[in-house]
C-alpha cells in the first residue's frame, strides 16, 4: 500500500469538493465508527450526521450479538434511510464487530444498531460526549485493539515503582490524544485512577527522574498538562499496553504452549474437558459455529491436558467453516507448531496448502503499522431493485425543506404510487493515521435508476470531504460535501470547517460555506464561528455560536445559539438553543436526557420546539403569494414587486412550529426479558399551500398523544433470537387510533437473519369514519460470504375504510432484493 504525504491528497481534493453542484441529497444515517481503549475496556464510539437519542439496548444470551435502539431527532437534513455497515478491527485485522444501522419499528425515524461481534462480548451502551454520537463500552477488549503511536512500541522492562511520565488525565468520556513519534520505544498506558472515575495515561519505565522531565519538554506542545511523577505505582500489570504479536500467535494464544504437569491436575480436567469438547462438536455440526469456538477457547485456556491438541485442530477447523481463512490458517499454523507429528498433522498441512495466503493489503499494513502507521479502507457498496408502492411520503417532499416534519403513527402506511426504481450507492471512507496525524477521505453517492419515469433518474452526492486532523498543533480542517456538526449549521453544504484547540479544555472553530439543498435559482452562502469548551468541571461543556447567510445578497438568516452538554454519572443531558435576532424568535429549543440505572434501566426524555422550517428570508420563494402571475426563481424577481419588510412579515407569518415530547423507560424484569412504556406528545401548526408538494396546505395536527408499552424477549428458543411487542394508543383533537405490532429477529446457523413483522392500526374519528390496516412483512438477509449480504424485504399492506359516505378497501405490496458488498 503506497503511503502518500497527506498534504498531497489535500489540494486536487479541495479544487473537487468545492466545484461541486449543488442538488438535493440524501445521506445515510451511520457516519463514522472508530475504536479507543480504555483501561483494559474498548470503546466504540458511534458518530451519525444528525442527532438521535438512545431508547434502549437489547443482547443475546450468546455474547456474539446485539441491538441497540435509537431515533433520529428532529432535523431539516434530508436522509437517506438506507442500511450501512461499518466493520471494526482488532490489532490481527480480524473483525472485532460488525455495526449494521438499519430501520426498527414502524416508524422511519425509529432505527437500530445490529451489533455481530466475532466472539462472546460483555458491553454497555451510554450516550456519546454529543448529541450525533453513541458509545458502546465493551469490557476486557482493550488489548485487542491497535492504536497508532500506543500499541506498537516495543516491550521494555517495567519496575512496579519508579518514575513515570502522567500524559493526560482523562474524564469519563474523553479520548486519549494520540502518542507522538518520541515515546514510540516507550511503554505508555490508559490506567483507572483509584477511587475516582478519571483515567491517566501514562509513560513508564523511565530511568530517573531526569528522564522524565526530558521526555516532558518534548510533548509539551500536544500535553501542556504533563507532570513527571518521582514513584509512580502501578494499577496492575494488566493495564500495560502490549506490543503487537504476529497474527499466528496471537490469535492462537501463546498460552497453549505444551508442558509438563503433575497428574492430579491433568486428571482433574479430563472429566470436564471431554464433555466441552463433546459439546464443540455437535455445535459445529448444528452449523453454530461462533458458539463452538467459545466453547474450544475455555477448553484451550485450561493447562493442557489430553484434549488440548483435538481442541486445537477443531477450532482450526471452526473457524475455517465460518469463513475465517486469515484465523483459521493461524491455528493450524500452531497446531503443527505444538503437534508436528499429531493425529491431526496431515490434514492440517493439507489444509494450509487450500488456505490462501494473506493478502497483501494486509501484510502491507502490518509493515505500515510497524511504524506507527495505519492505513485502512472501508464502507460498502450496495444495489437494490425497489418495487411495489411508494412510502405515503413522496420523494418531492423528502426532498423539501419540510422533510423534517414529524411523522405520525398513522402516516406510516404505504400509498397508492406505483415505483420502479434501482438504487444503487457507494460508501467509502479512506482513513490514513500515525502518532501525529489523521486523514479521513469520505465518499457518498447514490444513483436512483426510475423504470417508470427515466426523466426522474437523478445522482444524489451526499458526502465527499477530507477531514485532516495535524495532532501536534491542535488542528483541524474539514473539506467539501459534509454534514453540520454544530456551530448553528443546519443542514448539509460545501464548504470549510477549521478547528484550533487554544488550550486543553478549549478550543475555537471557523465555517464558511454554502447549503446544498436547492431554492430554486436562488444563492445562498453563510459563515460562522464559535467557542467549545470540553469539560468545564463535573462533566458539563458545551459551545457558544454565532452564524449569518445570504441570500442573493440579503441576509437570509442570522443564528446565536449554544449546545450544552452535562455528563454526570449515570444521565447525560443534552440541550440546544438557536435565537435568530432578525425575526426575535427561537428557531430551536430543545433538550434531551438519559438515565441508565446500574441493572441496565434506561429512562429517557425529550423535549423538542422548533420553526418548521427554519426561519429564513429564502422561505418567501418556498411560500410564494398564490396571486402573482408568474413564480419568481430568485429573491431579486420577487423584490420587485415586494419591499423586504414584506417578504420578512412574511416569512413571520407562513412560519409553523413543530413541538415534541417524549418521556419513557425500559427496565429488564429478568435474564429474558424487557418492559418498556413511553408517553409521546407532537403538535405541528398550520403550513400554507406549497406547488407540487402541499398543493392544499396542511392544517395544525392540535396535541396528539400517544401512549405505548413494549414487552422485548430475548434468547426465548436460541441464543439469538429478538422479539418486541408494541401497543401504542393514539389520541388527536378529532380522532383516536390504536397500533398493535409484533417484530421478531431470529438468526439461523451463521448466515441468515430472518426478522418477520405483523401490524395492525385501527382508527375511528369524530364524523364516524373508520379505518383498518393489516400490514405482514419479512426481511431477510443473508451473509455469502464474509462481506457480501443478499438482503431482501416483501411487505403487504390490507386497508379498510368505512364511514357514512365512504366504503372502500384496498391491498398495497412493497418489496426489495438487492446485494450489498461491505469493504
Amino acid at each position: 500500500m503506497t503511503q502518500t504525504a497527506p498534504s498531497s491528497f489535500l489540494a486536487p481534493l479541495t479544487a473537487a469538493c468545492l466545484s461541486l453542484v449543488s442538488g438535493a441529497l440524501h445521506a445515510q444515517v451511520l457516519d463514522e465508527a472508530e475504536l479507543r481503549p480504555s483501561g483494559n475496556d474498548a470503546v466504540l464510539v458511534l458518530r451519525f450526521v444528525t442527532p438521535v437519542q438512545f431508547i434502549r439496548n437489547v443482547a443475546g444470551r450468546s455474547g456474539d450479538l446485539g441491538q441497540v435502539y435509537y431515533d433520529i431527532l428532529p432535523t431539516r437534513d434530508t436522509l437517506n434511510l438506507i442500511v450501512a455497515e461499518r466493520r471494526l478491527l482488532d490489532r490481527q485485522g480480524a473483525p472485532l464487530v460488525i455495526v449494521t444501522d438499519e430501520a426498527a419499528g414502524t416508524l422511519e425515524r425509529s432505527r437500530k444498531l445490529v451489533l455481530r461481534f466475532n466472539q462472546g462480548v460483555a458491553y454497555l451502551v451510554r450516550p456519546g460526549a454529543n448529541a450525533r454520537s453513541l458509545e458502546l463500552v465493551l469490557k476486557d477488549q482493550g488489548s485487542r485493539l491497535l492504536v497508532p503511536g500506543m500499541a506498537t512500541a516495543p516491550e521494555r522492562t517495567i519496575a512496579p515503582t519508579g518514575p513515570s511520565l502522567v500524559l493526560q488525565t482523562l474524564a469519563p468520556n474523553e479520548e486519549a490524544r494520540p502518542i507522538p513519534a518520541a515515546l514510540q520505544n516507550y511503554n505508555v498506558q490508559i490506567r483507572p485512577m483509584p477511587g475516582r472515575t478519571e483515567r491517566e495515561v501514562v509513560v513508564t519505565g523511565l530511568r530517573d527522574v531526569a528522564e522524565g522531565e526530558a521526555l516532558r519538554q518534548a510533548v509539551l506542545a500536544r500535553f501542556p498538562g504533563a507532570r513527571v511523577d518521582p514513584g509512580q505505582v502501578l494499577h496492575g500489570a494488566g493495564n500495560v499496553s502490549m506490543p503487537p504479536a504476529t497474527p499466528a500467535a496471537s490469535a492462537a494464544r501463546s498460552t497453549r504452549e505444551p508442558t509438563a504437569l503433575p497428574a492430579a491436575a491433568a486428571g482433574e480436567s479430563l472429566p470436564a474437558s471431554v464433555a466441552t469438547l463433546s459439546q464443540a462438536r455437535q455445535l459445529m455440526e448444528q452449523g453454530e459455529h461462533t458458539q463452538a469456538i467459545a466453547k474450544l477457547e475455555d477448553l484451550l485456556a485450561l493447562p493442557p491436558h489430553a484434549q488440548t491438541a483435538e481442541a486445537q485442530e477443531l477450532i482450526a477447523q471452526a473457524r475455517w467453516r465460518q469463513g475465517d481463512p486469515e484465523r483459521a490458517r493461524a491455528e493450524f499454523e500452531l497446531y503443527l507448531k505444538l503437534y508436528p507429528q499429531g493425529p491431526g498433522a496431515l490434514r492440517a498441512r493439507e489444509a494450509l496448502l487450500t488456505l490462501a495466503p494473506p493478502p497483501m493489503e494486509a501484510v502491507q499494513a502490518s509493515a505500515t503499522s510497524d511504524k506507527g502507521v495505519t492505513t485502512t479502507l472501508s464502507g460498502s457498496l450496495s444495489t437494490f431493485y425497489y418495487g411495489g408502492q411508494s412510502k405515503i411520503r413522496t420523494q418531492d417532499f423528502q426532498d423539501s425543506p419540510l422533510s423534517g416534519l414529524p411523522e405520525l403513527v398513522n402516516d406510516a402506511t404505504l400509498s397508492g404510487t406505483d415505483q420502479r426504481q434501482i438504487i444503487s450507492s457507494v460508501d467509502i471512507i479512506w482513513r490514513r493515521r500515525d502518532a501525529d496525524s489523521d486523514l479521513r477521505i469520505v465518499l457518498r453517492d447514490t444513483y436512483t435508476s426510475d423504470q417508470l419515469r427515466s426523466d426522474r433518474s437523478k445522482n444524489k452526492l451526499s458526502a465527499l470531504y477530507a477531514d485532516y486532523k495535524l495532532l501536534s498543533q491542535g488542528l483541524q480542517f474539514k473539506v467539501g460535501r459534509q454534514s453540520p456538526s454544530g456551530g448553528g449549521v443546519m443542514g448539509r453544504f460545501d464548504g470549510l470547517q477549521v478547528g484550533y484547540r487554544l488550550a486543553p479544555k478549549w478550543r475555537v472553530n471557523a465555517v464558511a460555506g454554502r447549503p446544498t439543498d436547492p431554492l430554486l435559482d436562488a444563492k445562498r452562502s453563510f459563515w460562522g464561528g464559535s467557542i467549545e469548551a470540553d469539560d468545564l468541571g463535573k462533566g458539563v461543556g458545551g459551545s457558544v455560536y454565532a452564524i449569518e447567510q445570504r441570500v442573493d445578497g440579503q441576509l437570509d438568516r442570522r443564528g446565536l445559539g449554544t449546545e450544552l452538554r452535562v455528563l454526570a454519572g449515570p444521565v447525560t443531558a443534552m440541550s440546544t438553543l438557536d435565537y435568530d435576532p432578525t425575526y426575535r424568535r427561537l428557531n430551536i429549543a430543545s433538550v434531551q436526557a438519559t438515565w441508565q440505572g446500574a441493572d441496565n434501566t434506561v429512562v429517557n426524555a425529550l423535549y423538542d420546539r422548533r420553526a418548521t422550517p427554519m426561519l429564513m428570508l429564502g422561505n418567501s420563494l418556498f411560500f410564494q403569494n398564490p396571486v402573482l402571475q408568474v413564480q419568481a426563481r430568485t429573491l431579486y424577481e420577487l423584490m420587485q414587486t415586494q419591499s423586504l419588510d414584506l417578504l420578512r412579515q412574511q416569512v413571520r407569518d407562513t412560519t409553523a412550529f413543530s413541538t415534541q415530547g417524549m418521556l419513557s423507560v425500559t427496565h429488564p424484569l429478568n435474564a429474558n426479558w424487557q418492559l418498556g412504556a413511553d408517553i409521546r406528545l407532537t403538535n405541528v401548526g398550520a403550513l400554507p399551500p406549497v406547488a407540487d408538494i402541499l398543493p392544499n396546505g396542511q392544517p395544525g395536527t392540535g396535541n396528539v398523544w400517544s401512549l405505548g408499552s413494549q414487552l422485548i424477549g430475548t434468547n426465548l428458543y436460541s441464543a439469538r433470537d429478538t422479539h418486541v411487542l408494541l401497543l401504542t394508543l393514539l389520541k388527536g383533537p378529532t380522532y383516536s387510533g390504536q397500533l398493535l405490532s409484533y417484530n421478531n429477529s431470529s438468526a439461523i446457523g451463521e448466515s441468515w437473519l430472518l426478522e418477520p413483522s405483523i401490524r395492525f392500526y385501527a382508527q375511528q374519528d369524530d364524523g364516524g369514519n373508520r379505518t383498518q390496516r393489516w400490514a405482514p412483512g419479512l426481511r431477510a438477509s443473508k451473509r455469502a460470504t464474509g462481506k457480501l449480504v443478499v438482503e431482501g424485504e416483501l411487505s403487504m399492506e390490507f386497508s379498510k375504510s368505512d364511514g357514512p359516505s365512504r366504503h372502500e378497501s384496498s391491498n398495497r405490496s412493497f418489496y426489495y432484493l438487492g446485494l450489498r458488498y461491505d469493504l
